[in-house]
């Protein structure tokens, strides 16, 4: 299994700053990121993102297009991204007050780099949180998707084969296991047959 420790991550870093952008780059090396893009706009960001999805997405702001505060509320509502906002000290109050139900972390300049560096972590352990949700989320689709086959196949058993619900389930239980194959590819034959 997979441990958190060995995952790669990947981040957009959203800012015109050269110096700003150099010094994430640097706090970040060696730290699982082996994805590393930068945008200098918001509207380049908005772009990037239809091509790839990023673990973590850290906007400072104020952006060449806009504040940025709306460019974060907005990626916040289409991706599962975590967001980190570095701000002017003096709106970081306001930035915060304004994002703070999307889940996004505001850090306030200047900065350090044990912040950011334990700002970045977090977002990584809510993204691996996420990452298992995500998950089992897929799982218990896939069995609902799974339970509706077998059922409508048994449906078709009872209405065509003129079995009980009970004979239904057991021919199926048992044709599967006989032919060494899961009740979802019988049940899925089964319909096929008869529609």
């Amino acid at each position: 299994m997979e441990k958190a420790s060995d995952r790669m991550y990947s981040i957009l870093i959203v800012s015109q700053s050269e110096q700003l952008n150099s010094f994430v780059k640097k706090v970040i090396s060696g730290a699982h990121f082996n994805t590393i893009e930068v945008r200098r706009s918001a509207a380049q960001a908005a772009q990037e993102l239809l091509n790839r999805h990023f673990d973590v997405i850290l906007v400072n702001t104020p952006l060449p297009d806009e504040f940025g505060g709306d460019f974060v509320m907005d990626i916040c509502t289409r991706y599962t991204s975590g967001v980190l906002v570095i701000t002017p000290g003096d709106v970081a109050d306001d930035i915060t007050e304004r994002v703070i139900d999307y889940g996004v972390v505001v850090l306030a300049k200047p900065l350090t780099n044990r912040a950011l560096a334990r700002n970045l972590r977090h977002l990584i352990a809510i993204r691996n949180k996420m990452r298992e949700t995500e998950k089992k989320v897929l799982t218990l689709e896939e069995r609902i998707k799974e339970i509706r086959i077998v059922n409508q196949a048994k449906c078709l058993l009872i209405e065509k084969e003129h079995m009980t619900e009970e004979e239904a389930h057991r021919h199926l239980t048992k044709t599967a296991m006989d032919r060494c194959i899961s009740k979802k590819i019988l049940a899925e034959e089964i319909i096929e047959r008869w529609e």
